[in-house]
């Protein structure tokens, strides 16, 4: 009986600290964390070449018709957008007779629009130019994502609580996306280019405030220059 007892002292005794030993191999093996994986360098040159891609190109005449769907209401008609290179565009709007519904130049940045106009019913500069096909990256913004390949590209920016996302499909602007604080979002989707080289059907969709303005191309015309005060609408 007592070498039973010794027996049984001595195996837990020579347990005890292999044991121990295996509990803090387990535990250790449980809180080791991952390693940390470097972030992806960013390539400017991805959005050097979408900025280079889609460029104005030509002084031309465009006709379209457009359609607006707003929370309450429907309007349609027609429309003229004049663009210039490198970065200058003009944009008039027409209603179903023929009457003056909305002018507004865009010079680089500079959105420029009559005193009283409805300012609200056309995109911020960004996504004005995605409008037309052209991408811009966003002013005071900072490059945070860039994927791209012979095909395809992705870039995104950041600007405090706002992002703006491109995508791009050889060589071509499809969708630009803005979001910001208290749930902004606006979204433009391009359905198709014209042989010209631009947007055949735009879709321009303000989500927060329920309201989408939708550009269809119809005639596409070689302009030899503009006025100077083609820039300047209201004066």
């Amino acid at each position: 009986m007592t070498s039973s007892r010794s027996d049984l002292t001595v195996r837990r005794t020579f347990l005890r600290p292999i044991q121990s030993l295996c509990l803090c191999f387990l535990l250790g093996c449980a809180t080791t964390q991952p390693p940390e994986q470097s972030p992806v360098p960013l390539d400017p040159a991805i959005a050097a070449r979408a900025t280079e891609q889609t460029q104005l190109d030509a002084k031309l005449r465009l006709v379209f018709n457009w359609t607006l769907q707003d929370r309450d209401a429907r309007f349609s008609g027609d429309g003229v957008t004049r663009i210039e290179p490198t970065y200058k565009a003009r944009l008039d709007l027409f209603g179903p007779r023929g009457e003056a519904y909305l002018s507004a130049a865009l010079v680089d940045f500079d959105l420029r629009i009559p005193p009283g106009a409805p300012a609200e019913l056309l995109p911020p500069p960004t996504m004005l130019w995605s409008v037309l096909g052209v991408f811009r990256a966003p002013q005071n913004a900072q490059l945070v994502a860039a994927h791209g390949d012979s095909t395809n590209t992705e870039l995104q920016y950041r600007s405090g609580q706002e992002t703006w996302t491109f995508v791009l499909a050889n060589g071509r602007l499809q969708r630009s996306e803005w979001q910001g604080p208290q749930q902004g979002r606006q979204t433009v989707e391009i359905k198709g280019y014209h042989e010209r080289g631009l947007p055949a059907r735009v879709v321009y969709r303000d989500w927060r405030a329920f309201r989408e303005l939708t550009l269809t191309l119809d005639q596409v015309h070689d302009v030899v220059s503009f006025p100077p005060d083609t820039w300047t609408p209201g004066r």
